[in-house]
């Protein structure tokens, strides 16, 4: 089966990883993104996050998680494999990048002894537009906030950049 037929024949939601500054705000986010998307795994803290990233792209649970929020749906098969990493809007300018290249290091370190499986490297990250017009902090900011990435998410499927061929940062 080739990566083209695998990824048209997953069925189900999509597995994503969300990054955000409080469980409050992300267990929201994680209920209204259902059922298209399945947050696999939640990460409070962006200082843990490429450790924890890199663990789940190899199929395994992170050691330590900062938060249990998510399905916690961790493994290599294909359809458990994340498709994306969607970042809160409150994380600062640069945290991306910095979490970005530092996944790239772990990713590359572990490839370089034999994996017991092919681990996908990139994987598009997903920011918010900090110039976008946004309703003040309440429960529309909330829903307009899922809107965007969810209309982010689909476009990124759509263009086929859930193949684990495509990384790069993108604005919701």
């Amino acid at each position: 089966m080739t990566e083209e037929d695998s990824q048209q024949s997953f069925r189900g939601p999509i597995p994503i990883i969300v990054c955000c500054k409080t469980e409050q705000i992300g267990a929201g986010m994680i209920q209204s993104l259902k059922p298209e998307y399945d947050v696999v795994h939640f990460i409070l803290n962006a200082e843990n996050a490429s450790r924890e990233i890199s663990s789940i792209l190899r199929g395994e649970a992170p050691s330590t998680p900062n938060s249990h929020l998510g399905s916690r749906r961790y493994g290599m098969g294909e359809a458990l494999r994340p498709r994306a990493i969607v970042s809160g809007g409150a994380h600062e300018d640069g945290i991306i990048e910095r979490i970005g290249e530092e996944l790239q290091r772990l990713l590359l370190h572990t490839q370089a002894s034999p994996p017991t499986a092919p681990i996908r490297t990139k994987v598009p990250f997903l920011k918010a537009n900090q110039t976008a017009t946004m309703p003040p902090l309440g429960p529309e900011y909330g829903k307009k906030i899922v809107q965007r990435v969810k209309a982010c998410l689909q476009k990124l499927e759509e263009e086929g950049k859930f193949d684990g061929t495509h990384g790069g940062v993108y604005l919701y």
